[in-house]
């Protein structure tokens, strides 16, 4: 079958470094980043200086948009927020141990503390983002998205079964996947904890 629709690149961008987190909740997710962040989200779009880029998206909470936003001021290109790039919720009351939380949500894709959001549904949210920006993008690109480090790792997941709760955690801040969509599938091109593939889907 062939596609009219042009390869697409999406490079997938963890928050860098954010200041320390409190109980979940809007002030939990207005946390901005520390100075080692700030720092490195201008490192970031230095880095992707030699990139053509042709839209910024952004979950809305303030570590991500502060992660792009110095891309986006070199670009002189808005950033763009998209809600359900937002971080998967665990859960809505403060947990005594996050991280056997987490591992438990990974090793049950449809567990969820009350309140909280299954990785199931999640992540179906996530790829549904991947497909709607594919839609709007029909002449390809390169498209940039800053989000976090559990939804980056369950999108990898829906990619790359490989993809667990080790590979969640072991995520640096900030991160980069390159993504693209040839006109048929998306596959995963490269970047931490991946070796790189060129565009015939070779490893290198």
């Amino acid at each position: 079958m062939i596609s009219s629709l042009r390869p697409l690149d999406v490079l997938l961008v963890r928050h860098a470094e954010p200041t320390p987190g409190g109980a979940p909740g809007p002030e939990d997710n207005a946390r901005g980043l520390t100075d080692a962040g700030v720092a490195a989200a201008e490192e970031l779009a230095v880095e992707l200086e030699g990139f053509e880029v042709s839209a910024i998206y952004s979950s809305p909470y303030a570590r991500a948009v502060a992660t792009v936003a110095p891309l986006a001021h070199r670009r002189n290109l808005q950033v763009q927020l998209i809600d359900d790039l937002r971080e998967r919720e665990l859960s809505v009351a403060p947990l005594a141990d996050w991280q056997a939380t987490l591992e438990q949500a990974w090793a049950d894709a449809d567990f969820a503390e009350p309140g909280g959001e299954t990785g199931r549904d999640a992540q179906r949210r996530a790829v549904a983002v991947l497909d709607l920006l594919r839609t709007r993008h029909p002449d390809g690109g390169r498209l940039v998205l800053g989000s976090h480090g559990n939804l980056i790792s369950l999108i990898l997941h829906a990619l790359e079964p490989g993809v667990d709760f080790a590979f969640n955690m072991a995520m640096p801040t900030p991160a980069i996947y390159r993504l693209t969509h040839d006109g048929l599938r998306w596959r995963v091109m490269g970047g931490h904890g991946f070796s790189p593939v060129d565009d015939r889907g070779e490893t290198r």
